[in-house]
Order: structure tokens, then sequence, then C-alpha cells
């Protein structure tokens, strides 16, 4: 018979030799800075999926789950290759992100470390990753994978629209973002973080839509905004409690080349 202290002590080592749970990150490339991912891939203009589980709220309805591994690629193509922050800025793992950001201020913010904006498809192509998947870890929307769980907080206008200490009183008491990397599993497969909740995200826009930059990735009350989640509604000056962004640049080197022998191009810009 086994001695029960000494079973357990076998089952204690036994545990501490497990390997730990893959990270999803897949590490730097000699193409990207350490402190971004290489993108790489096929980006087409239009995807679809199916809804199995769509769900009203108030006029609108959105869509909780997908059926599993199917999608449908359709329109233009684009061929990607592109260095992308893990991070939303400032891009750096534990910090609070940026807010009140404006696209113009994300423009001037990445151009003064000598990189861009990301482009609406650059950011759609590192969201969905190879298997073009509608939400940046799958098929079905689970509030505690990323920050976008939690409930809205309405909103004072007059008081966020004010100057000063008035207006950051009020961005203070409506935050309930978390700091970067704090969600482990909201990774999508080239390493890159909170894509899907957390703060929204300007980008370059598409050709065809209204102003020069869309947010995209949604913000921690909405757990449905998914890889295509593109709000387009806000002209380049709009700020918001819980608008930020994150940087790109193009790959360098060897690496890049490397890269672009399978006919990747980086993304055009609009």
């Amino acid at each position: 018979m086994i001695d029960p202290l000494l079973g357990l002590g076998a089952l204690a080592l036994a545990m501490l030799s497990l390997p730990a749970a893959p990270s999803l990150d897949p590490g730097p490339s000699p193409a990207c800075p350490p402190d971004m991912r290489l993108v790489t891939g096929t980006h087409h203009d239009e995807v679809q999926h199916v809804c199995v589980e769509p769900v009203k709220s108030g006029k609108a309805t959105h869509c909780f789950a997908y059926w599993d591994g199917i999608t449908a690629e359709e329109g233009p193509t684009t061929e990607i290759a592109v260095c992308m922050d893990q991070f939303e800025a400032p891009n750096q793992r534990g910090a609070k992100p940026l807010v009140m950001q404006s696209f113009e201020m994300a423009t001037a913010w990445c151009a003064a470390r000598g990189k861009r904006v990301c482009a609406e498809q650059e950011w759609e192509l590192a969201c969905e990753g190879p298997e073009r998947r509608p939400l940046v870890y799958g098929w079905r929307v689970d509030r505690t994978v990323c920050n976008s769980g939690k409930a809205w907080r309405p909103v004072d206008e007059r008081k966020i629209g004010a100057s000063g200490a008035v207006a950051q009183r009020e961005v203070e008491r409506l935050w309930q973002g978390a700091p970067s990397g704090s969600y482990p599993g909201c990774a999508s497969s080239f390493g890159i973080f909170d894509m899907m909740g957390n703060v929204e995200e300007w980008v370059a826009s598409r050709r065809g839509r209204r102003w020069p930059g869309a947010l995209m990735g949604g913000f921690w009350a909405k757990p449905w905004t998914g890889c295509r989640g593109t709000n387009d509604a806000h002209d380049p000056k709009f700020v918001f409690y819980e608008t930020g962004f994150r940087c790109c640049a193009d790959p360098r080197g060897a690496a890049a080349r490397a890269a672009n022998d399978g006919g990747e191009q980086p993304a055009a810009q609009p």
C-alpha cells in the first residue's frame, strides 16, 4: 500500500514537471522591433460567418456565436506583411492604454516614433489570424477572455466635452480598462494583445469610407465586437473616453524579403 504522504509528494512533483500553458505569442521576428510582431497573410475585403446565436438588444441584434470553422472569403485581396505593436499605445505590457485620442493624435504619436497608424486591412488580418476567426480568440463570445464584459456606464456629455480637470474626472469615472496584457488569452495567433475589448483602436480606413480613420475592436463594454466590427462614424478629430490606438511599421531586412517571397506585400495605404 502506498503511503498517502508519499503519494501526495509524488503528485506534487508531477504537477511541477508539467509544461506551462502554451504562450499565444509566437515571439519576435528579425523583421520587426522586439516590441512588435510580424503579421503576414492574404486579406479578403469581405468575410462571411454563419451566426448561430443572435442576441437582440434594443434595436440592435448582435451575434454571440458562429458556426465553428465556417468562413466565406470574398472580394478583392491584399497581401500583407507588417510589423504591429503587441499592445495598445504606449505599447508597454502592464501600462494603462492611452484614451481620449483622436485619429489625428494617433497619427502624430506613431509618426514621432518612426511608425504609422495601422491600416484597417492589417488590423483585421492580425485579429482574425490564419483561421479567419470572427473573434480574436475563436467562434463564441466569452466575456472573460478579453476585457469586454464590463457594464456600460452612462456618460455625462457636458463634462466629457469640457476641458481640463472636469473632463479628466469624467474620464476617470468612466474608466474600466485594464493594463495592457492583463488578459493572457486575449491575443491573436500573431501575438497581438487586447484587439477586442479594453479600448477602441484607431486605424487608417480602407478606400470608400467617409473619413480617413475608423475605430476597431470595441471597448470594455462591447463583448460582441469582433475582428470586422468597424466603427467609421467619426471624424479625425473625434475623441472619447475609450478611444486609443496602436502603431504599425513596414518590416525590415532579409526577413521582410523572405516574407514577401511568397507574394506578400505590405497593405496599400489609403
